[in-house]
This record gives structure tokens, C-alpha cells and sequence, in this order.
């Protein structure tokens, strides 16, 4: 009998806080794979979670604009969602620039990413988000100019090769507090 009740309370009316805890929990549950008309009782809630990261497969990066003043620029990175899918993303990217090879740091500058919490961007087939590089230009003297940038989505191993449309970057690789990041990735074409 105690055991029936810890299964009529495990299985029970959750909370709407609960119902998204434990439908990612379902599958390893016992009690709540007896239970599938619990699932089916919410079918937006099963295909948000069925919705899937967005992979490079499926979102397409490209250049946006580069705006900024005399001090700090930023470029737009502009991801499109052009599979039959929707997906999601969360979190930062990865950008490399690269190019010639500094005598003290070497072609590659990858950039750290900005203190600011992600959140969450769902993207419908057609839908966009984007990643802002916020990056310094040299103060005096010529600089390191990148030739192109990896952009790699956020959760994933693949990257893409792009164009760079700025000019010279202050390099920061040693740096504690570097005026070059990225953004995490947000909802709209930026």
C-alpha cells in the first residue's frame, strides 16, 4: 500500500514548476514511464523539449554590420535557422579570428566570452539570432589584421568559415579584463 501511495504522489497533478522538471527526468523514472498519459497531457511542453539544439547543419552564420566608435567596435554575427526544423540555442558561440602569425600569440585570437548571463533563443525554420564581437582596434601602430573568423554555434563542435569585415584588433590574449569578447547568443538579426 505504501508503495501505491508514493506512485499516486510521484505521478499526481504537479505543479507547472515540477511539470518541467520532470518531463526531462521522465525516461530514467520508472514511476512516470507507466504513466504516459501524464506526457501527452501537454503536447507544447513535449515539443519544446523535443525541439533540439540548433546544429551547424541547420543555422548559417554571416556577416552583419560593424558599428562603434573610435575606441570600440561591434560586428554582428547573424545566424539563420534554414532547415524545415525549429531549434534552439543556448549560450555562447565560439569566434577564432585568424591570421598572420604573431610573433608573440600566433594566427589564432580566440575570444573569450562577456560576463552576462545566456539565455534561451528558439528559432522557427526561417527564424535568425545573433553574436555580438565587441572588439578594440590598436590604440598606435598597425596592428593585427585577422583575414576571417571560425564562428562555431553554441553546444557544438563544427565551425564555419568567415570573412573578416573589420579592420586591425588589439590583441588581449594574456589579458584579465580584455576589451575584445563576445556576446552570448541573442533573439533577432542584431
Amino acid at each position: 500500500m505504501v508503495g501505491a501511495a508514493a506512485l499516486l504522489t510521484a505521478c499526481g497533478s504537479p505543479t507547472p514548476a515540477a511539470t518541467e522538471t520532470t518531463t526531462a527526468a521522465a525516461p530514467t523514472t520508472p514511476e512516470h514511464s507507466a504513466a504516459p498519459a501524464h506526457h501527452s497531457a501537454a503536447p507544447t511542453h513535449q515539443a519544446a523539449t523535443t525541439e533540439g539544439k540548433c546544429t551547424l547543419n541547420e543555422v548559417k552564420p554571416s556577416v552583419g554590420r560593424t558599428t562603434g566608435e573610435a575606441g570600440t567596435r561591434h560586428t554582428v554575427i547573424v545566424w539563420t535557422n534554414h532547415s524545415n526544423r525549429a531549434c534552439s540555442m543556448h549560450g555562447f558561440g565560439g569566434v577564432d579570428l585568424v591570421g598572420p602569425n604573431d610573433p608573440v600569440f600566433g594566427p589564432t585570437y580566440s575570444l573569450p566570452r562577456q560576463s552576462a548571463t545566456p539565455t534561451t533563443v528558439h528559432l522557427p525554420p526561417g527564424g535568425v539570432a545573433h553574436t555580438v564581437i565587441t572588439w578594440q582596434p590598436p590604440q598606435d601602430g598597425p596592428g593585427w589584421t585577422p583575414t576571417g573568423m571560425n564562428v562555431t554555434p553554441p553546444d557544438e563542435t563544427h565551425s564555419a568559415h568567415l570573412q573578416w569585415p573589420g579592420g586591425a584588433v588589439l590583441r588581449q590574449d594574456a589579458a584579465t579584463h580584455p576589451g575584445t569578447f563576445i556576446s552570448p547568443v541573442q533573439p533577432g538579426a542584431g
